[in-house]
């Protein structure tokens, strides 16, 4: 299974780590028992951990450890192979944030873990868009090639567009409160194009392409649940 510890935080608030944090920030005053399933080094955790409970899942030991210092608990288990259970309508929250196109199952994990949310809980869930401008000019000088980290991450083994991930949704009987996307993350690729530094203006004309064609120029998609 995959190795999450190539992934970093990213704290440009066009990102998805801070995109699902500010909204959780929003959500309300009091304490909030939250899991992040496929939490890496606890990116999300380390932000909200004064004010909530996390608790985490992680197959990556190492990011494990580093996440510990922010949840409750990790458990370090490969979700290809096992299900960890949790008490029946325990968390608020239950966050998957670009996890469930690394695994085999991602329509029968979504169901295992809506067990253990609340009745009116919330489940966050985000996926890279495989039909970004950027994969399909590619596509169409016949280049399919993994990479590292981003769409075409080698250790992707489902790929989703809006249209696939909504469907996703449906089929896991919840219904989508709040929609949201990302821009490329130029940032992570040059500091130049950081919030301040001289190319910004390229990433704000970027954000806003992906605003007005999301299907084409969104990096990833976000989603915010209840059950139907």
């Amino acid at each position: 299974i995959f190795n999450m510890s190539v992934y970093t935080f990213k704290p440009d608030p066009y990102s998805s780590h801070m995109k699902i944090i500010s909204y959780i920030s929003g959500l309300y005053n009091k304490n909030l028992k939250i899991l992040d399933v496929g939490c890496s080094k606890g990116f999300i955790g380390r932000s909200l951990s004064k004010k909530h409970d996390f608790y985490g899942i992680e197959v990556n030991s190492k990011d494990a450890k580093l996440a510990k210092k922010y949840y409750k608990e990790v458990r370090i288990v490969n979700l290809d192979e096992k299900k960890p259970k949790y008490k029946p309508n325990f968390f608020d929250v239950i966050v998957m944030s670009d996890f469930i196109e690394h695994i085999k199952d991602p329509l029968g994990t979504i169901l295992h873990f809506k067990k253990f949310l609340k009745k009116n809980g919330i489940m966050v869930l985000s996926v890279p868009n495989i039909a970004n401008i950027y994969v399909r000019l590619r596509l169409l000088f016949g280049v399919f090639e993994y990479e590292d980290k981003g769409i075409l991450d080698k250790t992707h083994l489902k790929f989703f567009t809006l249209r696939s991930f909504r469907n996703l949704i449906k089929k896991s009987n919840l219904f989508i409160e709040k929609e949201e996307f990302t821009p490329i993350p130029l940032p992570t690729i040059n500091a130049i194009f950081s919030q301040g530094r001289i190319l910004n203006f390229i990433y704000q004309i970027n954000y806003l392409l992906a605003s007005l064609w999301k299907t084409m120029f969104s990096f990833q998609f976000i989603v915010y649940c209840r059950e139907t």
